[in-house]
């Protein structure tokens, strides 16, 4: 019996449920957020740094543009780069960061009235503000890229300065942090640097940082050892350097790594909270006792975190949470100001049109002629199709695949058919390599048409030089073979059978290991360098455990290989390259299997394949080997894709990666 999952609107176990109503459009945040913004009123302020500022009057409410910013996703403002906004108390808030006028950056926004009216407050010297402390006594602390100290003790209004804690060099501090006597503070710098002060900024004492004392092991020494995080609870310091969290008395500094945390943030009473990775939340008392497990968890990694009234805020660029011993809420943010945006990704069925947005499911009100959340399920969605009559949705995986009950609105799982189509149909085949970039642009093809048995070179669509060398004539079996291989691939994974490595192929990957310790460098984790194809993550690689993985390929679980296949390599980039394979039937629907990963993974798995509508991922190591037989290796032009020592390398690669991962724990 097929599992069915009943989808209420917003509505998940753990969840407080608010009426929000279902034409609201989910906020469009742009720019990035670090720190937010709760007034004692408990109202949510979020500034990015974008330029843009959000709010809502209590978690569950629907949210405004703030004074500042637009509601257009890609906004950004020139000199406006917010990194965050501070209560003083109801009344009194502030912006800083990053904010320039006319070639100065020596003010903050200020507000005495919530935020209706705004002033430009001079500070000092310019700075763009890196770190800031805010306390609920009017007093506050900041500091950046002048390296000097600023101080206020009247909520904002005016401002003193404190000399640089090192008069030489380039100490610029991110995270700053002081106790409730608003004298003692730490404060945390990029590289591996953190002062207190017990004096308030008059007096400074270096302390060893955790990766001073060896507490961890950097990967890679081009890594900034940055701490992010420093906050004062009770006798203890906490900090985070490198996304590592550790905890020292703060008399005797002796880090200890807290394993299981990934980010943390104190109370009014000095009690702290810690998101776990695994995205429950515990509470420890001013002792470092812990008080409180929280039975629910997160979504996913918080973003930001602030600290109101005993409760944890959380944003994870989806949803706000209010979280304490006594509650566990989360929000979506929402908002009437704009409607819901058309949908890129839309099917009509039954005379409707659907809409795909991140998890939502979308309709279409022709009376209002308007979008609205119809559904809302846990995961975005990357596919949408139809599907002999039903409405087909996927996961990112592009692996697992639904059906929405549109009737009962509830999505169960959904095996797609052993066939999508009958390889008599094919007409036409095509070989196609294509890039696009802001400048420039191109597409190079080579078709094939059905005549009789055969498939013959089509000169009139095929561009002359492309793969000139490989053979005009292909037959039938040819054709009908390769296709059937990508449509049998999903329910396949790859093997290491299907890679057929022999002694020989062994050899010559671990000559190619040997000839990399004579050359290797410092790398980046990771490596995006194309022409790099044997890339290792940190300085001192361990080469023999990249040896020993060819003489044990045979024990390796068959899941850790297609995982080896199914992964992509990308970055953010303005150009794409891409290279396809389609076959065209009689009725115009199109099979095309593609890659566009910026460094190809071995035979360029993993395909990505789209039929009528339909997309899957493909780890298939045999469409490629038979890519490469027909075309005589032109297809992948003969480079280092196509050799089994590059696979063994990207098996070596994967299990390696995974260790030092694991050794980070």
């Amino acid at each position: 019996m097929r599992k069915a999952l009943t989808l209420l609107f917003f509505l998940l176990p753990w969840v407080s449920v608010f009426c929000q109503d279902k034409y609201s459009a989910r906020l469009p945040v742009s720019g990035w957020v670090t720190e937010l913004g709760v007034s004692p009123s408990e109202e949510i302020w979020i500034a990015t740094k974008a330029g843009n500022v959000y709010f809502t009057k209590h978690i569950g409410d629907t949210w405004d543009i703030g004074p500042y910013g637009s509601l257009d996703f890609v906004s950004t403002t020139s000199g406006m780069t917010f990194e965050r906004i501070n209560f003083f108390s109801e009344d009194d808030l502030m912006i800083s960061g990053f904010i320039q006028e006319d070639g100065r950056q020596n003010f903050v926004y200020w507000s005495g009235n919530h935020g209706r009216d705004w002033q430009k407050i001079i500070f000092g010297a310019s700075s763009w503000i890196d770190a800031a402390y805010i306390n609920d006594n009017g007093k506050a602390w900041m500091s950046g890229s002048s390296q000097l100290i600023y101080y206020t003790s009247d909520k904002g209004k005016t401002w003193q300065s404190f000399d640089k804690v090192e008069q030489t060099g380039n100490l610029r501090f991110v995270t700053v942090h002081f106790a409730k006597d608003e004298i003692t503070g730490l404060f945390g710098s990029t590289w591996n640097v953190l002062y207190k002060t017990t004096d308030n900024c008059k007096t400074w004492q270096k302390i060893p940082t955790p990766l001073t004392q060896k507490k961890y092991k950097r990967i890679n020494s081009n890594e900034r050892p940055e701490i992010y995080k420093v906050r004062i609870i009770g006798d203890y310091s906490v900090v985070n350097q490198q996304g590592r969290v550790f905890i020292t008395k703060s008399n005797i500094i002796d880090w200890k790594y807290l394993p299981d945390a990934a980010n943390f943030e104190v109370t009014e009473q000095d009690e702290l909270y810690v998101v776990n990775k695994d995205l429950s939340v515990s509470l420890f008392d001013p002792q470092f006792n812990k008080i409180w497990d929280s039975a629910k968890h997160l979504d996913k990694q918080p973003v930001a975190l602030a600290v109101r009234h005993g409760k944890l805020f959380a944003y994870d660029s989806d949803k706000i949470y209010n979280i304490s011993p006594k509650e566990f809420i989360a929000s979506d943010l929402l908002t009437n100001q704009i409607p819901i945006p058309e949908p890129d990704l839309k099917v009509t069925l039954t005379g409707e049109d659907y809409g795909f947005s991140g998890s939502d499911i979308l309709r279409f009100d022709k009376d209002k002629k308007q979008w609205y959340r119809f559904m809302t399920v846990n995961f975005n969605i990357a596919n949408a199709c139809t599907l002999n009559r039903n409405l087909i949705i996927a996961d990112g995986s592009l692996k697992q695949y639904y059906r929405v009950d549109v009737t009962n609105k509830r999505i169960e799982d959904f095996d797609l058919p052993k066939t999508l189509y009958d390889p008599d149909q094919i007409v036409e085949m095509h070989f196609e390599r294509g890039y696009q970039g802001c400048f420039a642009s191109g597409n190079s093809i080579r078709s094939y048409i059905k005549k009789g048995g055969n498939f013959v070179l089509r000169q009139k669509t095929s561009t002359p030089a492309y793969l000139e060398n490989i053979k005009s004539i292909f037959t039938q079996e040819e054709v009908f073979t390769l296709a059937g291989i990508i449509d049998n691939s999903r329910s396949l994974n790859a093997s290491l059978t299907d890679l057929n490595i022999s002694a020989a192929d062994i050899l010559a990957y671990k000559k190619i290991i040997d000839g990399e310790k004579k050359k290797i460098k410092k790398s980046e984790v990771p490596s995006f360098d194309f022409n790099n194809f044997y890339a290792f993550p940190g300085d001192d690689i361990d080469l023999e455990f990249y040896k020993n993985v060819a003489d044990s390929l045979s024990f390796i679980p068959e899941q850790d290989i297609n995982d080896v296949f199914l992964r992509s390599e990308s970055i953010f980039s303005t150009t794409t390259v891409w290279r396809r394979v389609i076959f065209v039937l009689k009725n115009g629907e199109k099979l095309i299997a593609e890659n566009f990963d910026y460094k190809p993974n071995y035979l360029f798995t993993p395909w990505v394949v789209t039929y009528n509508g339909l997309k899957f991922k493909s780890s298939s190591i045999k469409f490629g080997q038979q890519v490469e037989k027909i075309t005589g290796g032109r297809f992948f032009e003969n480079t280092e894709v196509s050799k089994k020592s590059y696979a063994i390398f990207k098996i070596a690669d994967y299990l390696y990666r995974r260790k030092l991962d694991k050794e980070q724990l």
